[in-house]
């Protein structure tokens, strides 16, 4: 039998390779992974910050007046509820303007909302918003 001249890949050589290829791989899978994992808390922020300023716009449309009719004689409240995997909570008190502004007068309503989110992974977004009455 004569030699044939084949042309082509040993299995050695087709080994090598994919060991090759696989090793460089591995950091791109582990940079989507990571880019997903970002998206996903990006994702989950934005929706915190979303019923964050829901809840302060309901709070402010109440007005002045209405929000010092439910902390009056209690100093301050507190609203908490829960939407999906988000705990959000609302505290609603009174600041004299003096502690604001040196020589300030009066008093206005300080509100702040927390929505947090996670396993304690301490993951938070807090708004704060002054409300005063017009003179």
């Amino acid at each position: 039998m004569p030699f044939r001249n084949e042309e082509g890949f040993s299995l050695i050589e087709v080994l090598a390779v994919a060991a090759v290829l696989g090793i460089l791989m591995l950091p791109v899978f582990s940079m989507f992974t990571g880019a997903s994992f970002s998206a996903l808390l990006g994702g989950q922020e934005t929706q915190a910050v979303t019923l964050a300023q829901q809840r302060m716009e309901e709070l402010k449309g109440m007005g002045y007046g209405q929000l010092m009719d439910h902390i009056n004689g209690e100093g301050e409240i507190c609203l908490v509820d829960s939407v999906d995997i988000f705990q959000r909570e609302a505290f609603i008190t009174t600041v004299g303007l003096g502690d604001i502004f040196p020589g300030g007068e009066g008093e206005v309503i300080l509100l702040e909302v927390t929505v947090s989110w996670g396993d304690d992974s301490g993951r938070s977004v807090c708004l704060r918003s002054y409300l005063g009455q017009r003179g």
